[in-house]
């Protein structure tokens, strides 16, 4: 009986040294917190000059309005200058303007001159154009021409040369290695009536223009047509003669 007793005294007295010893069964160990978020430093305030500027930043430049500018006006036409000798092209004849004058008929010739010009006026029954041809060698051949029309209210005037007897054969001078010597014009065209000024050189050196000596006379056409066109054929015309007067 002893010796049965003793196998169990001894397991008793293990057990009871175990728990003493705290050898018994582990706990199990905890696992450490989960890290927490850390909230991030608040932003110091920022300063009240710092506030400013940022507002001044934020605020769009004023823009100011563009200054209103005067439109630019187109320059007034000047006023016709009068020459020397008291003439002025504004397609105006004016009682004792010119010395001298012709009628043809339909187409009438006013003319004077200084030492170094010729003022002639010619105007026409016709809303066309108007033309003199000076010193012409046979028919309109070798003519210095004097040709212009007013179109829409503006003269226009051509310095041009007779190359045939017959037909449109009178090229601008500048057409044909000349040049163009009008000093000056003016025309009008006003109840059925076409008229025009010019103002030429007696001797411009252009080999299409005639040297006009004073104290001499040379021979003359005077043309109209109906059509405001170079080109257009003539529905009248004359033979005259251009007395240049000595000074």
């Amino acid at each position: 009986m002893k010796t049965k007793r003793w196998p169990l005294l001894l397991v008793v007295t293990l057990l009871t040294a175990l728990i003493i010893t705290g050898c018994g069964t582990p706990k199990p160990t905890e696992a450490p917190p989960a890290p927490t978020a850390t909230e991030a430093p608040a932003a110091e305030p920022e300063t009240e000059s710092e506030l400013e500027m940022e507002t001044e930043e934020a605020t769009p430049e004023e823009t100011t309005e563009p200054e209103e500018t005067e439109e630019a006006t187109p320059e007034k036409e000047s006023e016709p200058e009068e020459t020397e000798a008291g003439w002025t092209a504004d397609g105006v004849i004016a009682e004792g303007e010119y010395a001298q004058q012709a009628d043809y008929n339909g187409i009438r010739v006013w003319w004077m001159n200084d030492d170094a010009h010729l003022y002639l006026a010619m105007e026409g029954d016709t809303t066309g154009w108007v033309a003199v041809g000076i010193n012409p060698e046979l028919g309109m051949k070798g003519a210095d021409y004097i040709f212009g029309y007013v179109a829409d209210g503006e003269a226009q005037v051509w310095d041009a040369w007779g190359q045939d007897r017959t037909g449109a054969t009178h090229p601008p001078d500048t057409e044909i290695g000349g040049s163009d010597d009008i000093v000056a014009f003016a025309g009008v065209e006003e109840e059925g009536v076409t008229r025009l000024e010019v103002q030429i050189p007696l001797d411009s050196g252009d080999e299409y223009d005639h040297a006009l000596v004073p104290g001499k006379s040379y021979p003359l056409i005077v043309a109209i047509g109906g059509k405001d066109e170079f080109n257009a054929y003539h529905s009248k015309y004359a033979p005259g003669e251009l007395t240049i007067s000595a000074p």
